[in-house]
């Protein structure tokens, strides 16, 4: 599977996201897209896509939506997630996330997961918006 069109993999990531990516993103009508081909390595015992993995890839897109649509960086402060269907080792997995409300502190998002067959996961979060003058420096 080559990764489809307009992705470009997010060279910057670090700590959990370079550790199991490479996740890739496009910006589609505003809106940033997330997307990995999930492997081996993020594999459960029953032979499909860890559900923390699914969660963690959402969570990310997620706090991306708050980031393209807010100009603001966040953390998650709640995250409740429905379970659809398996993510397969070696699909090509799509999340994206949608501001549907925010104030000064906390911006409220749904998000969803999607494979090339179905509906993989779908959730709702709460993110605390993070000072505009705070900047994020990498540990190593």
């Amino acid at each position: 599977m080559s990764i489809p069109p307009g992705f470009r993999e997010l060279t910057e990531a670090s700590g959990f996201a370079a550790a199991n990516g490479p996740w890739f993103e496009k910006i589609e009508n505003g809106c940033a897209i997330r997307g990995f081909l999930p492997g081996p390595q993020h594999a459960n015992a029953l032979g499909i896509v860890h559900g923390g993995m699914l969660a963690a890839f959402l969570d990310s897109a997620m706090g991306t939506a708050v980031l393209h649509t807010l100009n603001r960086r966040a953390v998650t402060l709640r995250l409740s997630l429905d379970y659809l269907g398996p993510g397969r080792v070696g699909d090509w997995l799509q999340a994206e996330g949608e501001v549907v409300g925010h104030d000064e502190h906390v911006a409220q998002v749904r998000g969803r997961l999607y494979g090339p067959r179905h509906e993989v996961l779908t959730g709702l979060g709460a993110f605390a918006l993070l000072s505009r003058q705070r900047t994020l420096t990498p540990r190593g």
